[in-house]
């Protein structure tokens, strides 16, 4: 069983949330390397700004949906452990093949690879957490292992701006599959399985739920399905801002690419991070003070808020504007996220945790990380001109304000939830 809510958190669960953190900048690094890419490889293979999107995301998100249901399942069901040594060793190498590709259809090949492999990594990860945290500490813990994208996606921009501008866009893929590698091997030498909580009426050896139970509970409970809307949405906007941040400085504000990447890469690291951290201590104040079913009124508030700072940075007159824009973006966009998925987690069934998070990630992956970059792309070629990308940019801001009001109907039906009372989960 995990840490009950009075006793003290073991060193052990720390450490694995460590590594598991880790885990997640090595994925970040890997999954925004194309970003700060866009140009140079832009001009190599003579591509349009839709190609663009479509290989920052759709050639991404595609397999990643596609993969990660299955790999839900499998989560619910097998050594969490060793799946994620073997999907981190995997992405890691696929990413490095991307630095070979000699044409526009052979690095979307590597990124739908990559994608596939990654599918597995939040899921597991979020299972473990749930398993090692108590209810009351689950929004803090998450929102740790949620640094893990603001800090990968920094070193990504900075790092690979620097690497492209020097030793060429490829060099920085070979760099960035590295650091997977060797987590690999740590993960299996250091890392012990969660003891799996049981959930409510659960007996000893009982088999997980299929993947129809659990998409049926999905679509009947409110308090999940309205979260699961929520954060799909929400990363149309999410992943609108930092794929396209580095482009949009270099066309609007005459930077070079080493310097975009640089201001795009500390605003991500920084401010993002540190959205991050507020975000989960938030939930769970906001959850002590007054009860786990208010839960949902922070990242409602995050998503509202993403929403208006998203249109400063997309539509500001002046260098001062966009970056105050920019900053505001990244703390309210990513503070959402941990206590989004405390949401999520504490709503299901621990053994429906995989198949549940797996889904959310594919539809974010898919509508998101997808959709959304290719969203941008499309629109700023229809646009045109020098400040199209302003425009595209805008547009997708609508999903934030969208998903925010998911967030107000899950504090709704969490009020009524039994759930989401005190003591109704471990």
């Amino acid at each position: 069983m995990p840490t009950t809510s009075t006793s003290p958190l073991a060193k052990s669960a720390w450490y694995t949330l460590f590594i598991l953190t880790l885990v997640y900048i090595s994925n970040s690094i890997d999954r925004t390397a194309m970003s700060i890419l866009i140009e140079p490889v832009k001009a190599e293979f003579d591509l349009s700004d839709s190609q663009l999107g479509l290989l920052t995301g759709l050639a991404f998100g595609v397999t990643y949906a596609l993969a990660g249901i299955p790999m839900g399942w499998l989560i619910d069901r097998v050594n969490r452990t060793k799946l994620l040594a073997a999907v981190v060793g995997t992405w890691s190498l696929c990413t490095a093949i991307c630095g070979f590709a000699q044409s526009y259809p052979a690095l979307v090949v590597a990124r739908l690879a990559v994608g596939a492999a990654e599918s597995a990594a939040a899921p597991t990860a979020m299972s473990m957490i749930a398993d090692l945290f108590p209810k009351n500490r689950r929004s803090t813990a998450m929102g740790i292992f949620w640094t893990s994208t603001a800090f990968g996606t920094a070193i990504s921009l900075v790092l690979g701006g620097v690497i492209a501008a020097n030793y060429g866009w490829r060099a920085a893929f070979f760099v960035a599959g590295v650091p997977g590698l060797i987590l690999a091997v740590v993960i299996l030498l250091t890392i012990r399985e969660p003891t799996r909580e049981r959930g409510i009426g659960d007996k000893a050896g009982e088999p997980a739920p299929s993947m129809f139970q659990t998409l049926k509970f999905v679509c009947a409970n409110p308090t999940v399905f309205h979260p699961f809307a929520g954060i799909g949405l929400a990363s149309l906007a999410m992943s609108g801002v930092p794929v396209w941040a580095a482009s949009f400085l270099v066309r609007t504000q005459d930077f070079t690419l080493p310097q975009a990447g640089l201001m795009a890469g500390l605003g991500v690291g920084i401010f993002g991070a540190m959205g991050s951290l507020l975000g989960g201590p938030l939930g769970d104040a906001v959850s002590k003070r007054w009860g786990v079913q208010t839960l949902p009124a922070v990242p409602m508030t995050a998503c509202a808020m993403a929403c208006m700072s998203g249109l400063v940075f997309a539509l500001g007159s002046s260098l001062i504007v966009v970056s105050i824009g920019f900053i505001v973006f990244e703390i309210v966009s990513r503070a959402f996220t941990a206590p989004a998925y405390a949401i999520l987690v504490t709503g299901v069934e621990p053994r429906m945790r995989g198949v549940v998070v797996s889904t959310v990630q594919a539809v974010t992956n898919l509508i998101g990380y997808g959709v959304g970059p290719l969203v941008v792309g499309v629109i700023s070629d229809r646009v045109g001109g020098a400040n199209s990308l302003k425009f595209g940019i805008a547009a997708v801001m609508i999903f934030s304000l969208w998903s925010s009001l998911h967030f107000l109907a899950a504090w709704f039906a969490a009020r009524r939830s039994e759930r989401f009372t005190e003591g109704a989960v471990a």
